[in-house]
């Protein structure tokens, strides 16, 4: 039986891409957070001398094997249409990476309490509308603008309430305040802090465990308005079964940082 142990330290969503790719390759999949294994029952902890004894993806060899993709191994090659990545191309995806990658995602042991929790959060929903604003802690701070998403919320039937997300509790204010009781917000601790909003700089259970929460309330929404470059709308799309409707509004004034961007994830044949 094949084992590997993911010691790398990314945030919720590229950690579900890297246990996903690896899950197509081993049979067991350990980790090194305390966190993982509360998320997941099959990712279980390790036990002594496992860093010893199996391989090892730590945050340098994450890098090295472009972890924080949804792999596009050897054999799958053949597969791909304008690309040799399949990240972010949402209904873009050929048929052949979403029923490979859909039958991995079913395979995921998602803790009972968790979904019972989701579930009963989203039963009354339909056509519910999901926004996701992610105003990063990074140099790609240069593609957030609320503006941007105002646009898009203003297109909807002024009646329709949507769900909202956010790293940041100014951000999520600002929309409360504009929007009101259109807001749905799943209440939980809100830090506008790198550390503690990004789940890759720690191992706190109850902080990664919102982040997942929400992730998952999101992928219950029929339409997902999403941030630019964000790996956590393209998991929350993957959890959906890839059946909810995605609008990403384009960044405004950085056109060369979208470039940038654009050929990092994009990578032509």
């Amino acid at each position: 039986m094949s084992t590997i142990i993911n010691a790398a330290s990314p945030g919720i969503s590229n950690k579900i891409k890297s246990f996903l790719s690896l899950m197509r390759k081993y049979d067991v999949v350990k980790t090194t957070k305390n966190s993982d294994s509360y998320l997941f029952d099959n990712f279980e902890y390790i036990s002594d001398g496992d860093m010893d004894k199996y391989p090892v993806i730590d945050n340098q060899e994450y890098m090295n094997q472009d972890m924080w993709r949804l792999k596009v191994y050897d054999e799958d090659t053949e597969y791909t249409n304008e690309y040799k990545t399949v990240d972010l191309l949402y209904e873009k995806t050929p048929q052949y990476f979403i029923d490979k990658y859909l039958n991995i995602i079913s395979k995921l042991n998602i803790n009972s309490t968790i979904c019972k929790y989701v579930d009963q959060f989203t039963k009354d929903w339909n056509n519910m509308v999901g926004v996701h604003i992610r105003s990063w802690y990074c140099s790609k701070k240069v593609f957030h603008s609320n503006k941007i998403f105002d646009e898009q919320i203003d297109k909807l039937p002024e009646d329709q309430k949507f769900f909202f997300c956010s790293d940041n509790s100014d951000v999520q204010k600002y929309f409360v305040d504009k929007y009101g009781d259109r807001v749905v917000t799943y209440e939980r601790q809100m830090f506008n802090d790198p550390i503690l909003a990004e789940s890759g700089h720690h191992d706190d259970i109850q902080l990664t465990t919102d982040a997942f929460i929400e992730l998952l309330i999101l992928s219950k929404c029929a339409t997902i308005i999403g941030t630019y470059a964000s790996s956590f709308d393209e998991v929350a799309w993957w959890m959906s079964g890839c059946k909810s409707k995605v609008i990403i509004p384009t960044p405004i004034n950085c056109d060369k940082e979208l470039e940038d961007f654009n050929n990092l994830i994009y990578v032509k044949k």
